[in-house]
């Protein structure tokens, strides 16, 4: 009998044991690596797959051969919301370092420590990197506190380091639950954007268009300034080379108001038949609100683009010459009467300047803020090419807007009453788009004797088409301008000035340019999307006695109809005995 004890013990032991090495067998499997790949393996069962990288995120940290190392700096007691947006960059930050364990990361609390200490912190973040703290409102029946936090976010690599702003731009009407959400669908792009532009070893070169009385540099400087971040950025007068040089890698044309030759349309014909892309910010109407000073009524023009316009057809599109008009727009200051000789300014919304939402799901849009138009054009993306040619778009108008066909005045007196709302009866006017395939060119069988002759200097052969590109056109020759103050200072773009408001037109030009540059890039996380599934509190509040009483009553029945059954079973099975 004692042996057999023995034997019993010696057998669970052994079978504890091996328990415990095959847990550790697996742990070890786990965490190891073949080729510089994870063994490990994941399963994603949430619906937006909010915990599945993207290819091309998992490619560049799998790619990272030195240490990058992460301090994230929002750390500290947040309410619920800002809670959950540390729990979900510790999350992917964890994600990262799962796939490269060189990625690195802590979180530390900028706030925490003597006064002096504290002190002495927050002008280091504020003068070294332009981190300033952002204010926590949290009111309750008895008291009001403020409280800062820091949601942002410092990369480390190679002695050059990086700012990640952890949190989305307050919109007006916006809740603080919807902004939260926005900035934990964004997560993986800002940090992967971040990380590429740090590990980046060639600058792409960007060349801005002149010659054609494009937008001058002090209208640009803004996005210029911040392109230059991550690439080289110079101007470009066409008529300065033979034709468009190959290391150029995006080209960008920015309201021209002179029309272009055939050199200079068959110059960027080439470079887009070689692979070169393009951003056209074009007007298709002369129209600018200057032209309405001093006067309360202006005939706007079209505006000459020359042989653009047939490089446009033959690429599938046409600039309409109307202007839209939508409902959904900003307001503009208008003098309305003169009291004791001063004039008396109001705000009257204002139909040609556009407020354009985007809703479509491609990453250049996605998850962006209003975008503030001004005197926009229909585009037709109806033009039949040879080709299969993918035409997407990117800003359309919303479903109570119109457009106005020239030669037709605009005056600013019928803006002081209301419109005919039976008038914005079109939807969906396109603004831009995003063309994308094999395009052709406009001149085979008929290149001039001239161009003929720039294609044998250079030693370049003539190329009649391409089998992919892209090219986007926005019918809004502003979209890159920024605001000038009277005293030359540099506005940020998307500054609108009346409404005091910053719109999201600088973050769309970076997505055309960033997916226009490499469209299978850190870009393509813009387009994950976390769907909130927000608490209905007016229907809580309502309904807060029913789920009381159920939450309380639904556990003691089940507890009462098990007792019952329990007991009915029992004295059935006793009472055959």
């Amino acid at each position: 009998m004692a042996n057999i004890e023995a034997k019993n013990k010696t057998h669970s032991l052994v079978q504890f044991v091996l328990v415990v090495l095959l847990l550790i067998l697996v742990n070890w499997l786990a965490n190891s690596r073949i080729g510089g790949r994870s063994l490990f393996a994941a399963l994603d069962l949430t619906e937006d797959q909010r915990y599945t990288l993207t290819p091309s995120t998992v490619e560049q940290i799998e790619d990272l051969e030195e240490v990058v190392f992460v301090r994230v700096l929002l750390e500290g007691d947040f309410p619920a919301g800002y809670q959950r947006l540390q729990n979900s960059v510790r999350e992917l930050l964890e994600d990262f370092r799962g796939y490269n364990s060189l990625v690195e990361f802590e979180f530390s609390d900028p706030l925490a420590g003597d006064p002096a200490g504290v002190q002495e912190r927050q002008r280091n973040l504020a003068e070294q990197e332009g981190i300033l703290p952002l204010s926590l409102v949290n009111q309750s029946a008895n008291q009001r506190e403020v409280k800062a936090i820091y949601p942002y976010a410092i990369i480390y690599y190679k002695g050059r380091q990086n700012v990640v702003n952890l949190l989305e731009n307050d919109s007006p009407g916006v809740p603080q639950e919807v902004i939260l959400n926005k900035a934990n669908a964004l997560l993986e792009y800002k940090f992967s954007s971040a990380i590429e532009k740090l590990v980046s070893v060639r600058r792409p070169l960007i060349a801005i268009t002149s010659g054609h009385g494009e937008l001058p540099p002090i209208r640009t400087s803004d996005i210029e300034k911040t392109l230059r971040e991550q690439y080289e950025v110079g101007h470009l007068d066409l008529d300065s080379v033979g034709l468009i040089p190959n290391d150029v890698d995006l080209l960008i044309i920015a309201k021209p108001t002179e029309p272009f030759n055939d050199k200079d349309a068959f110059k960027i014909d080439q470079y887009i038949m070689n692979g070169g892309r393009v951003l056209f910010s074009v007007d298709a109407v002369a129209m600018a609100l200057d032209s309405l000073r001093g006067r309360n009524e202006f005939f706007p023009e079209a505006t000459d683009l020359g042989k653009l316009e047939d490089l446009f057809f033959r690429y599938g599109f046409r600039l309409n010459q109307d202007l839209v008009l939508d409902l959904v727009n900003t307001r503009i200051p208008i003098r309305t009467s003169t009291v004791n000789g001063q004039p008396q300014i109001e705000k009257f919304p204002f139909p040609y300047h556009v407020l354009a939402l985007p809703n479509s799901t491609h990453p250049i849009v996605k998850n962006l803020d209003p975008i503030d138009l001004r005197f926009p054009s229909s585009i037709d993306l109806d033009v039949e090419t040879n080709t299969e040619l993918k035409k997407i778009p990117l800003l359309t108008s919303s479903d109570r807007s119109r457009y106005q066909r020239l030669p037709s005045a605009i005056d600013l007196d019928v803006q002081k009453y209301s419109v005919d709302l039976d008038r914005f009866d079109k939807e969906g006017l396109v603004m831009a788009a995003l063309l994308e395939g094999p395009f052709q060119s406009p001149y085979a069988n008929r290149i001039s004797s001239d161009n003929l002759e720039v294609l044998k200097q250079i030693g370049q052969e003539y190329q009649s088409e391409i089998a992919n590109n892209r090219v986007i056109i926005v019918s809004d020759g502003d979209l890159l301008s920024n605001g000038v103050s009277p005293d030359g200072e540099v506005r940020p773009l998307g500054l609108n000035v009346f409404e005091g408001y910053q719109f999201d037109n600088k973050t769309l030009v970076q997505n055309m340019v960033e997916y226009l540059l490499n469209d299978q890039g850190v870009i393509l996380a813009r387009g994950k999307e976390v769907k909130l599934r927000l608490l209905n509190r007016d229907a809580a509040a309502a309904e807060a006695g029913f789920w009381r009483s159920l939450n309380i009553a639904l556990p003691l029945g089940f507890l009462l109809l098990f007792g019952l059954v329990y007991n009915y079973v029992r004295r059935r099975r006793y009472a055959k005995k």
